[in-house]
């Protein structure tokens, strides 16, 4: 009986979609933070197939997490230092179980964890143009304002993994995920996935010969900005209060309460499923204007 390489047919999966002679003739070489986990065994092969030389770092499957592993900026110093050292193009950090990918700009700095599934949607919507993609209620609005120039539609749904894939299915969307790094592209997997998603990206930068810099220049330019409080008291209360003091807003109630303002900021709140706090997201073109609407939001929460 025959047994199945699944690191194998996943690579090859990844490969038969992606245009593996553009990455190939880009001659990349990219630093990967693979943190001792799920990713040491992929990597190696999915890098050779596409032509890339890989700068290996924390490598060792053996699960000893090399640093805390969100994979936030300052857990990530080691990698964005090996991006410099070595001369890299890009770098890549993957979390344990290599589902979240963060991007290191060529010149060793983390850019947000937004940008993985914008870079994605991107890629993928420029070559299909009209399909629907979802993302999540707290998901930048880069991907939302990229399926609007590709005259697609763009849904969002309830927060977690599991809603988004749902509404993937549900609306056919091409292309889907969360902006902490998590990319699903169904014609894959409907899961989120590093490997697809560092493969998407490598494919984007290729065929446009662009540098990770080079092409986030051309995205809308967002300040997003995330928070949590302490709950106390009725979340009923607290969302009818917003609610009237942010009178011009466009409302979403699926998950929590989400207010779009004419100016094209929003903010979102919601109760945190396994902490007694609220989490508060938002986003707007400054960090003024960020800094501005969650002060109002509590502001107007405060008793």
């Amino acid at each position: 009986m025959s047994v199945p390489n699944f690191t194998k047919e996943h690579a090859d999966q990844i490969i038969a979609h992606v245009n593996v002679e553009a990455i190939r003739a880009r001659k990349f070489k990219v630093a990967v933070d693979m943190i001792n986990a799920s990713a040491c065994v992929m990597d190696p092969y999915l890098f050779k197939q596409l032509g890339v030389e890989l700068i290996p770092l924390n490598n060792i499957p053996n699960g000893k997490f090399a640093h805390r592993p969100e994979p936030l900026k300052e857990n990530l110093t080691e990698i964005a230092e090996l991006v410099k050292k070595s001369g890299a193009d890009l770098g890549f950090a993957h979390d344990p179980d290599a589902d979240r990918l963060v991007v290191i700009n060529e010149q060793g700095e983390m850019i947000s964890e937004e940008y993985t599934v914008t870079l994605c949607v991107e890629n993928v919507l420029s070559k299909n143009p009209g399909k629907p993609i979802v993302i999540n209620l707290s998901t930048s609005q880069m991907s939302a304002d990229i399926a609007k120039k590709y005259r697609s539609e763009c849904f969002r749904s309830i927060i977690g993994e599991g809603y988004v894939v749902d509404k993937i299915i549900e609306k056919n969307a091409i292309i889907g995920g969360e902006g902490n790094g998590g990319a699903i592209y169904p014609t894959i997997n409907t899961v989120r996935d590093s490997f697809t998603s560092l493969s998407l990206i490598l494919e984007l930068l290729a065929e446009r010969r662009q540098t990770v810099s080079e092409c986030i220049a051309t995205f809308p330019k967002y300040f997003i900005k995330k928070d949590k409080w302490p709950l106390r008291g009725d979340l009923t209360i607290m969302y009818d209060k917003l609610k009237s003091h942010f009178g011009d807003a466009e409302i979403d109630t699926q998950d929590g309460l989400r207010l779009d303002l004419p100016d094209g900021s929003w903010i979102h709140i919601r109760p945190s499923n396994t902490e007694p706090i609220i989490r508060m997201f938002g986003e707007a073109k400054t960090q003024e204007r960020i800094d501005g609407l969650f002060e109002e939001a509590k502001l107007t929460l405060t008793p």
